[in-house]
């Protein structure tokens, strides 16, 4: 291994520690705050001092992260496959099935797992965000007097079935890119067997290609839903109200 690929690594390593370090430097610090609010509502307990000792352990590895990093620009490290082309192994496979004039049993079985795949995927993410919805629906879970037991509550029954589902989907997509290879690799040996046959493909006709992101669509039906539920909840009063109060309170308008 160079030493350029360990510095790399290093860089990366450093990098996603200092995220993790910052991260649990800021939840201590909120919750510290709300322990010593509960003690007195009037202290003022978000200091730039305690912030300094909550992250000072993460200064060694920031330190040393852009020291790594300097080190990187001087050297002129980067990485050698940054500007080659990703591999698409789903294309490449959709080339090749075409030179095919009559699919193997190998790649029918694979062609057959692959959607049970895709649809066990979603299927499953869909059943873990029932909860979810069902959780948000109800307006008893969003009272507008303790807003760090409601995001709590929010955390502890929404998030575990936020991350199951993408585990889901996660899972989905590694198995069905192993069974595309698979798949490849059975249309290599097909191809070698109709040309040995001296079988050669039929010419077919070229079908209109639809450039539809299916997770576009996705993701704007959640964000729908999503809205449709705050609004049956009561979330959207409660937002224009701590506006208004924000408007009128802090900042003096009206």
């Amino acid at each position: 291994m160079s030493y350029k690929k360990i510095l790399l690594i290093a860089q990366s390593l450093l990098c996603a520690a200092l995220v993790v370090m910052l991260a649990v430097s800021a939840v201590g610090i909120y919750r510290s705050g709300i322990a010593e609010k509960q003690a007195d509502p009037l202290a003022w307990v978000y200091t730039r001092e305690k912030a300094a000792v909550a992250l000072k352990p993460a200064l060694p590895v920031f330190l040393l992260a852009v020291g790594v990093t300097v080190a990187c620009a001087v050297l002129n490290v980067r990485d050698e496959n940054e500007n080659k082309p990703v591999k698409d192994i789903e294309l490449n496979r959709d080339l090749m099935r075409s030179r095919v004039a009559q699919p193997s049993a190998a790649m029918k079985k694979e062609q057959v797992l692959q959607k049970k795949l895709l649809y066990g995927g979603w299927g499953g993410f869909a059943l873990c965000m029932v909860p979810v919805a069902l959780y948000m629906a109800n307006g008893a879970h969003f009272p507008n007097d303790d807003l760090e037991q409601v995001m709590g509550a929010l955390a502890a029954h929404v998030f575990p079935w936020i991350i199951l589902g993408l585990a889901c989907l996660m899972v989905s997509a590694v198995l069905q890119g192993k069974s595309i290879e698979r798949e490849y690799d059975a249309i290599m040996a097909r191809i070698r067997e109709e040309k040995a046959a001296g079988i050669k493909p039929e010419p077919k006709a070229e079908t209109p290609q639809r450039n539809v992101n299916a997770l576009r669509w996705v993701i704007l039906a959640v964000a729908v839903a999503f809205i449709i539920i705050g609004i049956r909840n009561g979330s959207m009063a409660a937002v224009v109200n701590k506006a208004i109060r924000i408007c009128t309170e802090c900042v003096g308008l009206g």
